[in-house]
């Protein structure tokens, strides 16, 4: 199961006055990666189609979502990810949550999506792109179709491409407060549930 399938079957509930800062005691990642010496060493990137990019920079054959461009690679401006267009779980989506730091950015490549940005509900189809700005609750999720694929960009990259690496452990063991603190681990807060069928049906284009 890929961590965006994770995210729509787990259970969440609604969350409250939830404090929208950074934790204390983290660095700020555009810093971190900008004293690295990765920011001394840019290199063209190029990811293959059918492919995803490792943390090591090496490349290895998906189906699945493709990490297409590192925090380690833009010294910790931007990373990218590709949900290839193909066939994907219908209603399956992100839960309700927002990002301390990061903005998101979703371009449809191919069938329809719903997304709901601080309480706006809106359809999306191929060719649209939506901005999710960093501290609005925010939450996407495929529609009916099961034919579809979407890019999603977060700038600066934060911890994004490293939370999409770790493999959850058993889904079904976790509570809520291990699903929130997980969350905060990588820069996001858990407000709520994913959209439901319903909500996704409602929303007209």
């Amino acid at each position: 199961m890929n961590r965006r399938e994770f995210l729509a079957v787990s259970t969440g509930v609604a969350l409250a006055k939830i404090p929208y800062g950074v934790p204390a005691g983290r660095e700020r990642p555009l810093d971190a990666a900008k004293n690295s010496k990765a920011a001394t060493e840019r290199h063209p990137v190029l990811v293959r189609a059918g492919f995803t990019r490792r943390p090591d920079g090496t490349e290895e054959a998906t189906t699945a979502q493709q990490t297409v461009v590192r925090s380690s690679d833009s010294e910790g401006r931007l990373s990218a990810f590709v949900v290839p267009v193909g066939e994907h779980q219908p209603y399956g989506g992100a839960p309700l949550h927002l990002h301390h730091e990061q903005d998101e950015w979703l371009h449809i490549l191919a069938g329809e999506f719903v997304a709901e940005v601080g309480g706006k509900r809106m359809r999306l189809k191929a060719g649209d792109s939506l901005l999710m700005p960093m501290r609005i609750p925010h939450r996407w999720s495929h529609a009916s179709e099961s034919h579809s694929g979407a890019v999603h960009l977060y700038t600066p990259a934060g911890l994004m491409d490293i939370w999409w690496d770790a493999k959850p452990t058993n889904v079904t063991a976790e509570t809520i407060e291990q699903r929130k603190a997980e969350f905060e681990k990588y820069g996001t807060t858990l407000l709520g549930v994913p959209l439901s069928k319903e909500e996704i049906d409602q929303t007209a284009y």
